[in-house]
C-alpha cells in the first residue's frame, strides 16, 4: 500500500516549447507492518531446526563448515524478455536499535528502518517493487534468486499473496542453508511460484527461486530478506557504522545506502492512476502523438535526493537538439518518487521519431515517441478489411469486399514519408514491400479522401 503526495515546482529555464508546464514531484511512500509475528517466527524457526536435523540424518545436508566465506550477490532479477532499467527500492533495513517505538537506527546510522509499539523490531531487509509494483507482480516481472549457493532448508507455498495490511497470514517462503550453517529466508512470495525444487535440494548462487509477492503480512509487493548465522542470531548483510551484528559486509559487491538511479522513463496521454492496494495501477503510456497533443514526460527514481540534479534533453527527429533544460530537487529524500513536465510541441514540430533523455547522476536513460503520421493511432472504418501477416516477412496480404470507388495501399516511414502507394484489387491481393526491415506505417484508402483502416506494420528479417 501506498500514499501518493503531489508537490509543484517552478521551472528554473523558461518556456520549452509552444506550451508546457513546471515540473511536479510525486513521492510514493511506502507503509510497514509487522512481517512476522513473533509467534510465526518462533514457529519457523522450530521447523527450521526439525528439518535440519532430518536431512543430517538423511546426508542430504553437509554439516556446516566454519572456515567457509559465504558472500550475497543481489537476490532479484527481471524475468526473461523484460527490459527496464530499474524495478525495485528499499523501505527498511533492519533496525539495530532495540528500543521502541519509533526508536531506528539503520546500518548507515540513518532510520530507513522501522519498529512498532508493541516492540517489533525489523529483522530484514526490504526490497519493494516501483512503479507499478501490483503489474509487475501479476507479469511476474520480478524474480528472487539465491544470494547464495546452498540447500533448500524449507518451503511454505499455498497462501493468499494480495495483503495490503497485517493480518497474520502465513507468508509464502523459500529457507536456504549456506556452506557455513548460515540460513537465508526469502519472504512474501507470490504463491505459486516457488521454485519446483524439493527440500533438501542445492540451489546454485543466481538460480530461481520464486516471484516478488504479497504474502503473510505485507502492505505490497516486495522481497523481505531476512539472515541468521550458524548458531541462529540475526545478522545484517550490510556492513556499516551502526551494523552491532557483523562487522563486515556479507554482499560481494555492497550497493550504496543512496542507491539512487531511474527506474523507468515513459511518455503519456494522461498521468498514470495508481489504484487502491491490491489492484494494478493505469500507466496511461503512449508513444504516439500528434503535433498538439499534449504529452507527459514521466521519469520514476528510487532514492531521490535532495540536491539532486536532472537535465532533460528532447532531440528531433533528425538527432538535433530541440530543447534542453536543468531542474535540481529541493525536496526531501525519497525511496521512491516520480517528476514529470507536460508539453504541447506545436504545429511546427517536424514528423517523426523523437528521442526524450534524462540525465540523473552521470547517466542518461532514454524514450522514443512518435510525431506525426506515425502518430496516427489505428483505425478500423471497415472491420471487413484484413492486412495480414503482421509483422511479416516483406509480402502483405490485403483482403477486402470491394474497390469501388478505386482503393489503395499506402507506405510511409516514420517519418511521414510516403514511400509506396498500390492498387488494389477486390478480394485479396498480394503485396511485395521491397524495404528494409522496421517499423512502418499503413493507410489503406478509398476514393480521395476515406480511410479505411490504418495502422503500424513491421517488417522483419
Amino acid at each position: 500500500m501506498h500514499k501518493i503526495f503531489t508537490i509543484a515546482l517552478l521551472l528554473l529555464h523558461g518556456v520549452i516549447g509552444a506550451q508546457n508546464s513546471a515540473p511536479v514531484v510525486v513521492p510514493y511512500q511506502t507503509q510497514h507492518t509487522e512481517c512476522l509475528s513473533d509467534v510465526h517466527r518462533a514457529q519457523i524457526m522450530n521447523t527450521l531446526d526439525s528439518i535440519r536435523v532430518q536431512l543430517f540424518t538423511e546426508q542430504l545436508l553437509p554439516p556446516p563448515d566454519q572456515n567457509a566465506l559465504v558472500l550475497f550477490a543481489w537476490p532479484l532479477q527481471l524475468r526473461a524478455g523484460v527490459n527496464e532499467y530499474g524495478y525495485h527500492s528499499i523501505s527498511a533495513h533492519v533496525d539495530h536499535n532495540p528500543a521502541f517505538p519509533n526508536q531506528l537506527t539503520d546500518y548507515n546510522c540513518g532510520q530507513r528502518t522501522y519498529d512498532t509499539p508493541s516492540g517489533y523490531n525489523h529483522k530484514g531487509t526490504d526490497y519493494f517493487l516501483w512503479p507499478f509494483a501490483w503489474n509487475k507482480m501479476d507479469s511476474n516481472d520480478v524474480e528472487i534468486v539465491s544470494a547464495a549457493a546452498g540447500t533448500i532448508l524449507y518451503k511454505s507455498d499455498g497462501n493468499f499473496d494480495r495483503s495490503c495490511t497485517f493480518n497474520n497470514n502465513n507468508w509464502n517462503a523459500v529457507y536456504v542453508q549456506h556452506s557455513d550453517g548460515s540460513v537465508a529466508w526469502y519472504g512474501h512470495m507470490k504463491a505459486g511460484t516457488l521454485t519446483t525444487k524439493n527440500v533438501g535440494a542445492s540451489v546454485a548462487q543466481g538460480e530461481y527461486l520464486g516471484v516478488v509477492g504479497s504474502s503473510g503480512n505485507s502492505t505490497g509487493p516486495h522481497l523481505h530478506f531476512e539472515v541468521y548465522d550458524s548458531g541462529n542470531n540475526l545478522i545484517d548483510p550490510y556492513a556499516g557504522t551502526c551494523n552491532t551484528m557483523n562487522s563486515a559486509s556479507w554482499w560481494q559487491n555492497q550497493h550504496a545506502y543512496f542507491d539512487a538511479a531511474l527506474n523507468h522513463i515513459s511518455t503519456n496521454n494522461q498521468l498514470p492512476n495508481f489504484n487502491p492496494c491490491s489492484a494494478p495501477d493505469v500507466k496511461n503510456e503512449q508513444n504516439y502523438f500528434g503535433q498538439l497533443d499534449t504529452i507527459y514526460l514521466m521519469s520514476y527514481y528510487r532514492f531521490l535526493n535532495t540536491g539532486d540534479l536532472i537535465t532533460v534533453n528532447i532531440y528531433q527527429p533528425n538527432n538535433t537538439l530541440w530543447s534542453t533544460w536543468s531542474w535540481n530537487n529541493t525536496m526531501p529524500n525519497y525511496n521512491a518518487a516520480y517528476v514529470y513536465w507536460w508539453i504541447i510541441l506545436g504545429s511546427n514540430a517536424p514528423y517523426g521519431q523523437w528521442k526524450y533523455d534524462i540525465v540523473y547522476n552521470n547517466q542518461t536513460y532514454s524514450h522514443f515517441f512518435y510525431i506525426g503520421m506515425t502518430a496516427q493511432e489505428e483505425t478500423d472504418a471497415n472491420t471487413n478489411v484484413q492486412v495480414f501477416p503482421n509483422p511479416s516477412s516483406g509480402q502483405v496480404e490485403v483482403i477486402l469486399e470491394s474497390t469501388t470507388p478505386p482503393t489503395q495501399f499506402e507506405l510511409y516511414n516514420l517519418n511521414g514519408q510516403l514511400l509506396y502507394t498500390l492498387s488494389l484489387q477486390s478480394g485479396r491481393t498480394t503485396l511485395p514491400l521491397a524495404v528494409q526491415s522496421g517499423l512502418y506505417m499503413y493507410r489503406i484508402t478509398r476514393g480521395s479522401a476515406q480511410v479505411m483502416k490504418s495502422g503500424k506494420l513491421v517488417i522483419g528479417e
